[in-house]
């Protein structure tokens, strides 16, 4: 049976997080008996160049790639196949997916693109590739034929069970190595988990090539009993739930609530989600059940830019589910974008003064970054001259202080990076809101995670 390494490529983070959709192919494929190694490159900080030592006896490598990391995964394969020629290397994930025609011109390395949700798509390949067989009939792969001709297959429509799935194998990964991103991590060891896939909202921002618009969860039985099996088996304390948008149904958030409540399950958890997607009685249950904090995109205090966003909330629902989630004693992370369309000195202005009123216990400001596959991308590249390595399409912000990919008329790049340090010192650095902080503060955890957030801003200043 074919021999499989799944890699996650390293990228510049002082907080690597797990690589969930590679460990849940890991998963799917030891089901399957094969031979399965996963290698985080990232958690371990290894360098693209000894990245090759670390593999020994694979047949096959699978590399997973977004668009900041898609240099150094190709990187990794030309490495691999220097010192190891006959290695079939296999690469996924969502900026291949929306380029993969542009990758296998790129790179003669790669040898076959996953496109799309690759849980069924890697089990046929696979046995394919064992048994020697034609790939033109496996549907979501691209790659190029003894011409050198690229194929594309046709798209895969997913029908997967998503409580069918298994857990993903956080087994195989370095998890003592994760390291949760300030505001998160009152508790330790932390891991995290995606519930559901597809979102049907249409932010600007946003690109969907993976999973697609069309909402699919796990049911609340399937969750909390990964929450559990990760408690039991790696002793975790903390999850994050890194679904799109968590509370969608909620429904489903207030059985998730009550089946931890039932079991007893004592793990403290956050979320991201939509402000125009709770209600006080939601937030609630699910801090009874052991939520602390909830991220949400706030992005902008302009309606007109929110507009042009495609967002489909008002700043009056921001307030609304700022002001319910704090009542009911759950901690607020906003999310806000400087340098969207539209954004003048002025309107970016109005966006710190808006955090500081909302009081947010944290707030996160970063470089609107257009994305491939985005209309932001379309809006900000398409025109443009100039050639943008991938790896500088990051989102700018406290933690990473690259340079935006982009400037207008109103906002150069330096500009945008100093409204970014600016914004940061004139929210944190308030005396109203260290007391706002000191008084919050109800647990050694949460003091601990507030000295690292602080070192980690004053470093940054």
């Amino acid at each position: 049976m074919l021999k499989i390494t799944l890699i996650n490529p390293p990228q510049s983070t002082r907080y690597p997080q797990p690589p969930l959709g590679l460990a849940l192919i890991a998963a799917i494929l030891e089901k399957e008996g094969y031979p399965i190694s996963l290698l985080d490159a990232n958690a371990l900080q290894l360098k693209p160049e000894n990245v090759s030592k670390s593999i020994s006896d694979a047949d096959v490598v699978g590399i997973t790639a977004v668009t900041p990391t898609i240099g150094t995964a190709l990187s990794i394969a030309r490495n691999l196949k220097k010192d190891k020629p006959n290695l079939k290397i296999i690469i996924g994930g969502p900026h291949v997916t929306l380029l993969s025609e542009e990758t296998l011109n790129s790179s003669s390395d790669v040898d076959i693109i996953v496109r799309g949700e690759g849980d069924e798509t890697v089990i046929e390949l696979l046995r394919a590739m064992g048994e020697k067989r034609p790939l033109d009939n496996i549907a979501g792969i691209s790659y190029k034929d003894a011409e050198g001709k690229i194929i594309h297959t046709p798209a895969r429509t997913s029908t997967v069970d998503m409580d069918s799935l298994p857990y993903p194998a956080f087994h195989l990964l370095p998890w003592q190595k994760y390291r949760p991103h300030p505001p998160h991590g009152m508790s330790l060891p932390f891991a995290a988990i995606v519930t559901s896939r597809g979102c049907p909202y249409r932010c600007a921002y946003c690109s969907k090539p993976v999973f697609g618009s069309k909402f699919r969860a796990q049911s609340p039985e399937r969750v909390v009993a990964e929450m559990a099996y990760l408690k039991e088996s790696f002793g975790i304390k903390e999850i994050a739930f890194y679904d799109d948008s968590f509370t969608l149904d909620k429904k489903r958030v207030h059985a998730i609530a009550d089946e931890i409540i039932e079991k007893g399950l004592k793990i403290a958890w956050t979320c991201e989600t939509r402000v125009n997607l709770v209600d006080k009685e939601l937030l609630e249950h699910m801090r009874k059940a052991g939520c602390y904090a909830v991220a949400y995109g706030i992005e902008s205090a302009s309606p007109e830019i929110v507009e042009i966003l495609q967002k489909d909330i008002t700043l009056e629902q921001v307030e609304t589910a700022v002001r319910f989630s704090r009542e009911v004693g759950i901690q607020v992370i906003g999310y806000f974008m400087l340098g969207s369309p539209g954004d003048t000195p002025e309107t970016i202005r109005r966006t710190i003064d808006f955090a500081k009123k909302l009081k947010v216990d944290f707030a996160q400001f970063s470089v609107t970054t257009p994305f491939p596959g985005t209309e932001l991308y379309e809006i900000y590249m398409r025109d443009k001259k100039e050639n943008i390595p991938w790896d500088k399409f990051i989102y700018a912000d406290m933690n990473n202080p690259a340079a935006p990919v982009f400037e207008s008329e109103k906002l150069s790049r330096k500009d945008l990076q100093t409204w970014v340090s600016r914004a940061y010192r004139d929210f944190y650095l308030r005396p109203s809101y260290v007391w706002q902080r000191l008084r919050r503060c109800t647990s050694w955890g949460e003091i601990k995670m507030n000295f690292k957030g602080f070192l980690m801003l004053l470093k940054s200043l």
